[in-house]
């Protein structure tokens, strides 16, 4: 078992490389970067928060590429990813391009995850938000051609989305540059199986990924792919205490509640529940900036404690190894874990980062 860990993406910019070869001392195969312009909290809760004195706004991001290029250098073999990126704002020529950068200046350590795209990041900067699959379909096959041609071959492409006429792009990767898609959806896995190098969905209950992982088996094979060659991953979002009673306490903290605004409506009408939104999709659907603390408070007071079961993988380091092992047993081999533990309570910084490493040590 691999396991990632979630980069800072907010100043001083000097932390990060610090970060960076601290976690590969520590053991982490990987440091997943995101690539935000906004974070999932209003502001008018955020500011209330004991972080608020360190850190004025939870909309703090360096760009993703950036920071990865800045903080390289300062290791030697962990791996570096964006977790993920999109093709909204950028051309697939230049994201291309950002992606080899980053693949040079890692030495070959780098993961580009990409997905569909979150609200959040494109609608409030007034970039249109539509047919995110078919455009990333495009993409892909657009940076695809990109790294397959030759030296000074032209390069020449009609879609929907993009038109290339006479295009070159000869700065190549180190090696094979990696492609995770963080999918969820058929045609998202559909991608994944034709062009994936691996698999990042968010956190999801076994049985749905169970599910979820046959289907991309599935679609491999009718791409004429072995299953195998696609690293099955997770990101999940991380509870632990060494007392069920702290962790049952944590999850009713409001700031961690909110990550359940983020589930499928789909998530609750399986447990016999009704989004607070309704028909709502967070990652697509969610922009905090469009709520008040009130409207976010109110909708959080509907999240049941069963969902707040699923939108984290939470317990002591024995119940959390199960759970781990459970996936192990579902074909992944790499878990990103994001530590949001000392969200619920921040004296629980180091004790909980010391039991991560505990139950990272049991693999």
């Amino acid at each position: 078992m691999e396991f990632g860990t979630v980069a800072p993406t907010f100043p001083p910019i000097e932390d990060i490389p610090k970060t960076a070869k601290r976690m590969e001392e520590k053991g982490y195969d990987a440091i997943w970067v995101a690539d935000h312009l906004m974070g999932w909290y209003p502001h008018d809760l955020w500011k209330e928060t004991i972080f608020a004195m360190r850190y004025p706004s939870c909309h703090m991001f360096y760009d993703a590429f950036c920071e990865i290029c800045y903080a390289a250098s300062a290791t030697e073999k962990i791996k570096f990813g964006t977790s993920v990126t999109e093709v909204f704002r950028r051309h697939p020529a230049v994201l291309l391009q950002q992606a080899v950068t980053a693949d040079h200046a890692t030495g070959g350590r780098f993961i580009l995850g990409i997905g569909a795209g979150e609200a959040e990041n494109i609608v409030p900067y007034g970039i249109e938000f539509s047919k995110p699959v078919a455009r990333l379909e495009e993409a892909v096959e657009i940076m695809k051609l990109m790294l397959n041609s030759d030296y000074g071959e032209t390069i020449n492409y009609e879609g929907k989305f993009y038109r290339l006429k006479d295009a070159v792009f000869d700065v190549k990767p180190l090696g094979k540059l990696p492609f995770w898609f963080g999918a969820h959806g058929d045609r998202m896995l559909k991608l994944t199986a034709r062009h994936g190098d691996g698999w990042l969905p968010t956190t999801l209950p076994p049985e749905v990924y169970r599910q979820r992982a046959e289907k991309l088996d599935r679609f491999a094979k009718e791409f004429g792919r072995e299953p195998e060659e696609i690293t099955k991953a997770i990101f999940v979002s991380l509870i632990v205490d060494e007392k069920p009673e702290e962790v049952n306490r944590l999850l009713q903290s409001p700031i961690l509640k909110i990550h359940a605004l983020l589930m499928p409506s789909e998530f609750y009408e399986m447990l016999g529940y009704r989004h607070p939104f309704g028909k709502f999709y967070g990652l697509l659907d969610y922009i905090p900036t469009k709520y008040t603390k009130e409207q976010i408070m109110e909708a959080i007071k509907q999240v049941p404690d069963e969902i707040m079961r699923i939108a984290y993988i939470a317990g002591t380091p024995e119940e959390i190894v199960q759970q781990f092992e459970q996936y192990e047993k579902l074909g992944v081999s790499h878990i990103v874990v994001w530590n949001l533990t000392y969200f619920g309570d921040v004296s629980k910084i180091k004790t909980s980062y010391a039991l991560i490493d505990e139950i990272m040590s049991h693999f």
